[in-house]
């Protein structure tokens, strides 16, 4: 693994933020990451496709109407198989 990934500075402050968080729900939503992230490393996700899986996951927490957006898309039946019966 590159050491890049790993930046010191970035892996103090996410230290700094749980530990400053007397909730616990940052270290809890941390190991729910670490555990999601793992799980689709598992299942054959690459490390790039996690990464723009989770950047949109940020983006939707920035964004409520780009998450009401992505929820509308998500309930929308999907599209039925072409009827080659009807074009011949």
């Amino acid at each position: 693994m590159s050491d890049s990934v790993f930046d010191k500075d970035r892996i103090d402050e996410i230290v700094r933020k749980i530990k400053a968080d007397k909730t616990g729900r940052l270290s809890k939503t941390m190991q729910d990451i670490m555990d999601v992230c793992e799980k689709a490393g598992r299942y054959g996700f690459t490390l790039k496709e996690i990464s723009i899986i989770g950047t949109t996951g940020w983006y939707l927490s920035q964004n409520p109407e780009m998450r009401e957006f992505f929820d509308t898309l998500i309930k929308m039946p999907p599209m039925p198989e072409p009827d080659d019966d009807v074009y011949n």
